[in-house]
């Protein structure tokens, strides 16, 4: 089973980051996970077990048809990006169950987010892990 795992996690990379869509005021916290044609055929979505996101998505690698990226999308509302910088610099608490809280994105900002999204993040990908 050890082995198992350490073939997957050598197969699969990810990356995270913050973004803010073209025609879109709202920021999002994205997490972008490579997943190679071996884990697809295996045992299946097993090890992605955080679903704390909002929207999610597959983009497939046009240099590698063996490579799909796994994206998934948070939106964070501006109240709790306040937040969390009031916690950061000046130490305030706030109620730590809205990171959690799931929120309904509109057809228009799954489109927008995805379309921006397909269009930046296999370049992220090639540049952030050689």
């Amino acid at each position: 089973m050890m082995s198992d795992i350490g073939s997957v996690q050598n197969q699969l990379v990810e990356f995270n980051l913050f973004y803010q869509p073209q025609n879109d005021n709202d920021i999002y916290h994205i997490t972008c996970r490579k997943i190679t044609q071996d884990h697809l055929q295996g045992t299946g979505n097993s090890i992605f077990l955080d679903d704390n996101y909002d929207y999610e998505f597959f983009i497939e690698n046009l240099d590698d048809s063996t490579t799909m990226f796994h994206v998934t999308c948070k939106l964070l509302p501006n109240s709790l990006i306040l937040n969390i910088l009031n916690k950061e610099i000046y130490g305030f608490d706030f109620d730590i169950t809205e990171l959690r809280r799931r929120n309904s994105l509109t057809l228009h900002q799954k489109l927008n987010l995805e379309r921006n999204l397909r269009q930046i993040l296999p370049s992220y990908f090639s540049t952030s892990n050689p």
